[in-house]
């Protein structure tokens, strides 16, 4: 066997045990858990394995990563402070195993078939609506996974333009989820910044948000559709509507019942659905487990980048000096209503100029929630989701739009400037805007 081979395999073998190992943190949540200790120096030795193998576009996000890290940082970490920081990000490594099985899972799922049947089947006028609506709720439970779905649902030899159209709804519907979905990242990074109740509730708003975003934007961008042809493409979500109202509800209960973050109910609460899927279709274990180690030797990128990216927010949090320097920054001087708009906005601008939104969020809710502004907890939250949802819209380097390029066979340069940009740029705006104003009404 190549040598590349073998560390592959030896990389997905560390990444098996801190998903094991973060699972057990959530369950077993104690310092004395000496299977999460085994599990971040798995992490580490997998995130070591993987860094020379991950794409260009995710190695240049490290770069600006660890760029941003030594400009802002007064000492380098200790290996006390690296261990700490470990265990602070273990719970993403179970993460993308969770969602690659939730995703494997999914795709064989036979009223998962049906939708596609019915998505394929839909008239000209309506296919556009039809794909945004299907990738925003399905997107809101497999996130990216939902683009191999709907890529393959298109018609055989469709053309360049229906391609192109059906990748910018698909973007436009899977992204806009991020507003209101305990699945994405997104929620999980807020929550590292914001406390456990305000981020639910800044949920609650997001449904409110994504509703409008939806609403106007199909309309808008779909100028012939009429009344029979927006039934028709919310008939397709009705084979899977009652499964994907079923998953959130338990996911979102087990939260709040046992005081979990949405990242840890999402990663104890899914693998459990999915094991009692296979009790009752044991032929499937085979497929299922073949097909997600498949996933995990190849979609490994995000993990990295994400996990740097939080490193970088653990240190900047808890270092006294770093927090200074922000604090004493004249972005600090604005008024409380323009934050919630400079947030979106700046995410927004800064993903068209390839700064994913990770990035930009974490050093934004460092320094927007370490200070004395009289922002609503919520509606903070929502702006960063917002800036997420908007930022992997239109951006190069989001995995949202590189998976939905490949899958639908469009250049990604044309999904991030086309109608999407102005698309993403105008809801951040908006969005802004809308909770800036909900901001200055609560103080009344």
């Amino acid at each position: 066997m190549p040598l590349k081979d073998v560390i592959a395999n030896f990389r997905i073998i560390f990444f098996l045990i801190s998903w094991v190992s973060a699972i057990s943190s959530v369950i077993w949540r104690s310092d004395t858990n000496f299977i999460a200790n085994i599990g971040v120096i798995s992490f580490g030795i997998f995130l070591i394995l993987t860094i020379g193998l991950i794409k260009r576009q995710s190695f240049l996000i490290l770069a600006f990563l660890i760029i941003a890290c030594a400009l802002t940082l007064q000492q380098i970490p200790k290996f006390g402070d690296l261990f700490l920081a470990g265990k602070y990000i273990l719970i993403f490594a179970g993460l993308i195993p969770t969602m690659g099985l939730v995703r494997v899972t999914a795709g064989r799922l036979q009223n998962v078939k049906k939708s596609q049947m019915l998505l394929s089947e839909l008239p000209k006028g309506s296919f556009a609506s039809g794909f945004q609506i299907t990738a925003h709720f399905f997107g809101a439970v497999i996130n990216t996974g939902v683009f191999s779905m709907l890529a393959a649902a298109m018609p055989i030899n469709s053309s360049t333009e229906y391609r192109r159209t059906a990748a910018e709804a698909a973007l436009r519907g899977m992204s806009s989820s991020a507003t209101w979905s305990p699945f994405f990242v997104a929620f999980v990074v807020g929550q590292v910044y914001i406390d456990p109740d305000s981020s639910w509730i800044g949920l609650a708003v997001g449904l409110i948000m994504a509703s409008i975003f939806t609403i106007i934007s199909i309309f808008l961008l779909n100028k012939r559709i009429n009344y029979a042809q927006t039934k028709a493409s919310v008939t397709c979500l009705a084979p899977v509507f009652s499964t994907l109202i079923i998953i959130i509800f338990l996911v979102l209960s087990s939260a709040i019942l046992f005081g979990l973050t949405a990242l840890s109910a999402v990663i104890v609460v899914m693998p459990l659905l999915v094991i009692c899927y296979l009790f009752s279709r044991p032929a499937e274990i085979k497929p299922i487990a073949t097909e997600t180690f498949h996933y995990l030797k190849t979609n490994t990128d995000d993990v990295v980048v994400i996990s740097f990216a939080m490193l970088v927010g653990f240190f900047v949090t808890n270092s006294p000096e770093t927090l200074k320097v922000f604090q004493d920054l004249t972005l600090l001087s604005m008024p409380d209503w323009c934050v919630l708009i400079f947030i979106p906005v700046v995410m927004s601008t800064l993903s068209l100029v390839g700064i994913h939104p990770v990035i930009s969020s974490t050093i934004l809710l460092s320094i927007f929630t370490t200070s004395n502004f009289n922002i609503s907890g919520p509606l903070i939250m929502q702006a960063h989701l917002i800036g997420w949802c908007t930022g992997t819209m239109s951006s190069v380097t989001s995995l949202s739009v590189i998976t939905c390029s490949t899958l639908f066979k469009v250049p990604s340069s044309k999904l991030c400037f086309g109608v999407n940009s102005y698309v993403a740029t105008s809801f951040a705006l908006i969005g802004g805007l809308l909770l800036a104003t909900t901001n200055e009404l609560i103080k009344l």
